[in-house]
């Protein structure tokens, strides 16, 4: 049984509500539905380790550090493709 591409889960990283947002809905207007949020890369690095998202989109200037430094931090225990 193939998977549907739409189930995958998805991690949004960005402090600005208002582009988090705008990229929610055009994901979910595509019809992905397992979208989750992260301001900062506390709450990220938090959602990565629990929620197991398949693919990040991260923002590179957060307000606890950059998306680069997230990203190593991911790469520490997970694989799954990241957007910047």
């Amino acid at each position: 049984m193939e998977s549907n591409v739409k189930d995958r889960k998805i991690l949004i990283v960005d402090d600005e509500p208002e582009i988090a947002a705008m990229i929610e809905r055009f994901l979910r207007k595509e019809g992905f539905y397992r979208i989750h949020t992260a301001g900062d890369c506390a709450s990220a690095l938090s959602l990565v380790r629990t929620v197991r998202p398949d693919i990040a989109i991260l923002d590179v200037m957060l307000p606890d550090g950059d998306g680069f430094a997230l990203l190593s931090a991911i790469r520490q225990f997970s694989d799954m493709p990241v957007l910047f």
